[in-house]
């Protein structure tokens, strides 16, 4: 499970810095808005939020 939390948040990590530069080249080249790449934001932000929430698993002996 430790490797599905790391790779929730390498993942969350990536999505929201596509997300923030894919926002900031809109306003740069001042095209037309869309919300999404607020939402891509945001579900990267999502996903890192989830990775802290989620428990690694006990193994039982």
């Amino acid at each position: 499970m430790k490797t599905a939390v790391s790779i929730t948040r390498y993942f969350g990590s990536f999505i929201l810095l596509v997300g923030i530069s894919l926002n900031v080249k809109m306003y740069f080249f001042n095209e037309r808005p869309t919300y999404m790449f607020t939402i891509l934001s945001f579900f990267g932000a999502l996903l890192i939020g989830i990775s802290y929430l989620m428990k690694p698993k006990v193994k039982s002996k």
